[in-house]
């Protein structure tokens, strides 16, 4: 039997064709780059950061340490394992309560309730705010002579003396719950300009021909709104586990850069370390500690967004049919 010979035709392009080419490649290559720059070779330097001691000798001392950190103060004398519970306590608030919340009001906003456009934009004006302005705002109403602690006196809330001296950051009693609260209200309009846009490409007249069939306003929004802007919630959603470790809060601004009383996050506890490092003038191996922690969130954090995103593939797929 003869060997049929396949002859491979060489797809000659045009110089218009070439070009677009040329153009795709372009737009893509920049991200491609920032990746190799921002994460790989960041991330690469800091692995093996994570291994070192001060010395350059190779070891698993650093992560030791990282793990007694968990239930003792760490040579910095910070408590890891309280910072930890706080960013995760912050992100189940974040993502847990007032996202779902937001994604409720976010579509009832956008079915144009009366006086929709006035609540719309009081809804989004906090997160317009710049950090630095908000934290300022905030600091100032919480002081010992600000809105807030005079409206808690005033209805014969009893508070500590400290309060009363230097306002609800200054003690460890009004600290952190106030820092909640102020998460809560900024998670409640974090995502609404995205969710605005996603609910807005959903067609009208969908809406209009499930009310005929008589839908009320959860049938719509279950079995209407959320399939139509699934895509967007599952990245939500993921991005949202990518930092379930690592919620900071501001607690920077917060605190005066103290991270205290009781008000510390992964977030400032690693930017604290890493400043400590620094002042002391030590070699880039002594930042062997930092990085062995975020290497050890990292190998945390992994499984849960694998994971996560599986489950929310999953469920899209069951939104489809």
């Amino acid at each position: 039997m003869e060997q049929e010979v396949v002859k491979h035709k060489i797809v000659k392009y045009s110089k218009f064709e070439k070009r677009d080419f040329f153009f795709a490649y372009a737009l893509v290559a920049f991200p491609i780059l920032q990746f190799l720059v921002f994460w790989v070779y960041v991330n690469a330097s800091s692995i093996f950061l994570a291994f070192q001691t001060e010395t350059g000798e190779f070891t698993l001392l650093n992560f030791k340490a990282v793990f007694s950190s968990f239930t003792k103060l760490d040579t910095f004398g910070l408590d890891f394992g309280k910072s930890l519970q706080n960013s995760m306590t912050l992100w189940v608030i974040n993502h847990l309560v007032c996202f779902p919340v937001t994604v409720v009001t976010t579509y009832i906003l956008q079915r144009k309730i009366w006086g929709h456009y006035l609540w719309r934009v009081c809804y989004i004006i906090p997160s317009l705010m710049g950090s630095v302005v908000w934290t300022s705002l905030v600091k100032y109403m919480v002081s010992y002579d600000g809105l807030i602690v005079n409206a808690l006196v005033s209805i014969g809330m009893e508070l500590p003396e400290m309060v009363l001296r230097n306002g609800l950051f200054a003690a460890e009693e009004t600290a952190f719950p106030t820092l909640i609260t102020i998460t809560t209200i900024m998670g409640f309009v974090g995502n609404n300009a995205v969710l605005t846009g996603a609910y807005s490409r959903v067609p009208d007249e969908i809406f209009e021909s499930a009310k005929l069939d008589g839908a009320g306003f959860w049938r719509e929004f279950i079995s209407i709104a959320v399939p139509c802007v699934w895509p967007t919630l599952a990245t939500l959603m993921t991005f949202g586990l990518c930092g379930i470790f690592t919620a900071d809060a501001n607690v920077f601004l917060y605190s005066n850069g103290t991270g205290k009383p009781g008000m510390s996050t992964v977030g400032f506890h690693l930017y604290y370390i890493t400043y400590q490092i620094s002042m002391r003038g030590a070699s880039n191996s002594a930042f062997g500690y930092p990085a062995a922690i975020g290497f050890t969130l990292t190998m945390m954090t992994l499984p849960i967004v694998l994971i996560g995103r599986w489950a929310l593939e999953k469920m899209q797929e069951a939104v489809e049919l």
